[in-house]
C-alpha cells in the first residue's frame, strides 16, 4: 500500500535529540522548516523513490503543522529546488487547526454528546455570546469552569472508554518491567503509573518498556549514548505555538490541486468533528459527493462528504483522539481507498 517514514518531531521527542541544547528551542514554522530539511536530505539519500507519489501526514497537533510543511515541500517544488520530491497531498487526522474551532466547538459537542444539559449549554451560549476560547464576563467564565468539570469525569480522547491513568512517565515503585517483558537488556528509570489491564491506556504504559529494551534500540538503529530514556510524553520542551491557524495553508494547497484527506474519530472531546466540519466549510468549496455513509464488510465504518479541489472529510465511527488507535481496521481501509484514488 504504501512505503512510510515514522518521524520523530520536534526535536527532542521520541528518540530525536539535539547536539546543542539550544537545537530543541523550536515552534512551528521552524520545526516544519526542519522536517522540510530532513526530507530533502533524506530522498537525496534515497533518490530510488522520488518517483513514488509523495503524501505526508499526522495526527492531533500535526494538524497544525502538516499543512505547513506541505507547503514548504510545494515552494520547493515550484522553485525547482532539488530533489523534486512528488508531493500529491496530505492527510490530518483529529486534527488541532485553530483555536475557534477547535475549542469553541468542544462545548456543542459535549451538550450533543449528553455531557452538559439543555440548560448549562443555553446559559453559556447566552452569557459568552459564541466565544468559548476568551470568556467575555464572570457568569461565561463560571460557566465555563462548571462544563470542564462535567467533562473531566470521562476521557474527552474517546467519551465511551473508562477513565483511567494516562500512564505519562512519573516515577512508580510498583511496577516491575520484569513482570511484563522478560528481558534481561531492559532498564528502566522511572515507570509511569500503571493502569488497570483493562485500560485503554495500558498499551502506552507497555510502550514505555518496550522502547526502553536495548533490542529496541539496536533493532531501530539508536545511536548509543544520545537518549538515556524514551519517554512518551516529552513535558518541558521549549516549543513555541506560534501559528495561530492552520486553515490558509489548507486553502493554499488545496486550491492548488494537492488532494487533502481529514478524518476524525467520533467520539473525540479533544478536536470534536463539528469543529473541524466547520472550519472545512469556511473555506465555500463546493460538494461533489454528498454526505454518505462509507462501509466496510457491509457495515458503516463512518460518514464522508467529497469536496471540490480534491478535499475528502471522513469519520471514523467509534473512533477517539486519535482515530486508528481506536480503529485501526477501518482507518487502514480508508487510507488505503484515499490513497488508491478510490471512492471511500
Amino acid at each position: 500500500m504504501a512505503s512510510i517514514i515514522f518521524l520523530d518531531s520536534p526535536v527532542g521527542s521520541g528518540f530525536s535529540y539535539a547536539r546543542d541544547p539550544k537545537g530543541n528551542d523550536v515552534g512551528d514554522y521552524s520545526s516544519s522548516l526542519q522536517v522540510q530539511t530532513f526530507l530533502n536530505k533524506w530522498f537525496t539519500d534515497h533518490p530510488q523513490y522520488l518517483s513514488n507519489p509523495f503524501y505526508v501526514g499526522g495526527e492531533s497537533y500535526a494538524g497544525m503543522v502538516i499543512p505547513l510543511i506541505a507547503q514548504y515541500i510545494s515552494e520547493g517544488i515550484e522553485k525547482m529546488q532539488q530533489p523534486l520530491i512528488n508531493l500529491k497531498g496530505y492527510l490530518v487526522g483529529n486534527p488541532k487547526t485553530e483555536q475557534k474551532y477547535d475549542i469553541n466547538f468542544r462545548i456543542s459537542s459535549a451538550h450533543g454528546f449528553g455531557i452538559i444539559s439543555d440548560q448549562i449549554y443555553e446559559a453559556a451560549m447566552k452569557s459568552c455570546k459564541g466565544d468559548f476560547v476568551n470568556p467575555v464576563n464572570q457568569l461565561c467564565a463560571g460557566l465555563l469552569c462548571k462544563i470542564e468539570n462535567l467533562i473531566a469525569e470521562i476521557p474527552d480522547g474517546h467519551i465511551l472508554y473508562k477513565k483511567c491513568v494516562l500512564a505519562a512517565p512519573k516515577p512508580s515503585g510498583d511496577a516491575s518491567p520484569r513482570k511484563f517483558l522478560l528481558e534481561e537488556s531492559t532498564h528502566i528509570n522511572a515507570p509511569p503509573s500503571r493502569p488497570d489491564l483493562d485500560c485503554f491506556t495500558y498499551g502506552y504504559y507497555l510502550s514505555y518498556f518496550w522502547m526502553n529494551n536495548n533490542s529496541t534500540r539496536i533493532a531501530l538503529g539508536i545511536k548509543e549514548g544520545t537518549i538515556g530514556e524514551w519517554i512518551r510524553c516529552v513535558k518541558g520542551l521549549p516549543y513555541a505555538f506560534d501559528m495561530p491557524s492552520s486553515i490558509p495553508y489548507h486553502l493554499n494547497l488545496t486550491t492548488r490541486g494537492y488532494r487533502a484527506l481529514v478524518y476524525s474519530g467520533d467520539h473525540d472531546l479533544i478536536v470534536p468533528l463539528l469543529g473541524t466540519q466547520a472550519w472545512i466549510r469556511s473555506l465555500n468549496f463546493s460538494i461533489v459527493d454528498d454526505w454518505r455513509a462509507w462501509h466496510l464488510d457491509g457495515q458503516a465504518a463512518g460518514f464522508t462528504i467529497a469536496y471540490t479541489n480534491n478535499l475528502t472529510f471522513a469519520t471514523i465511527k467509534g473512533g477517539g483522539h486519535t482515530a486508528p488507535e481506536y480503529q485501526p481496521e477501518e482507518c487502514f481501509v480508508m487510507a488505503r481507498r484515499w490513497l488508491d484514488n478510490e471512492p471511500l
